[in-house]
């Protein structure tokens, strides 16, 4: 999706409302505004497939000399983080928002991140492991400006009458 067109909906609230608004642009500029929110909606529904999409292709990408071997070998926790594998997964794949504290994170590697960390914990260990859930809340308030821009960078607003 390259751009999302939206409507001039200035009549849908009372703050920036026509003097001269009938009832009728209230309510049309109203229709408008949720149909303006769903495409909203829709634009993030698709970056979060397109994450599940991509999750993981590090481990998936030349599996049969890194990440298969190397799990095959036992090594764990800081030997298995001195591998040069983990240092490509984790820099390349961007839901690792707990360990890289990238400046341009949004709340799509968010979700991807408490997805991974709930299905991993529940499908490996049978259970939620807290120490993989916590996100430093200055990483949140960052993920969610970013957000904010990226949907904005993607509006255009059409002024043709509605």
């Amino acid at each position: 999706m390259d751009k999302i067109i939206i409507k001039d909906t200035h009549n849908a609230d009372s703050r920036t409302m026509d003097d001269n608004a009938t009832m009728d642009d209230l309510l049309l500029a109203t229709q408008e505004h949720i149909k303006d929110v769903q495409k909203g909606m829709e634009f993030f529904a698709e970056k979060l497939i397109e994450a599940g999409q991509k999750h993981d292709w590090t481990k998936i990408d030349n599996f049969e000399k890194e990440y298969g071997p190397l799990c095959m070998s036992k090594v764990v926790d800081d030997e298995f983080k001195a591998d040069p594998w983990w240092s490509k997964h984790i820099y390349n794949e961007r839901h690792h928002v707990n360990v890289d504290f990238r400046p341009d994170v949004d709340l799509v590697d968010i979700f991807e991140h408490l997805v991974d960390d709930t299905m991993s914990g529940r499908g490996r260990a049978g259970h939620l492991t807290s120490a993989y859930q916590d996100i430093d809340p200055k990483l949140l308030y960052l993920a969610y400006w970013n957000t904010i821009r990226k949907l904005n960078d993607v509006i255009q607003v059409s002024h043709k009458p509605l």
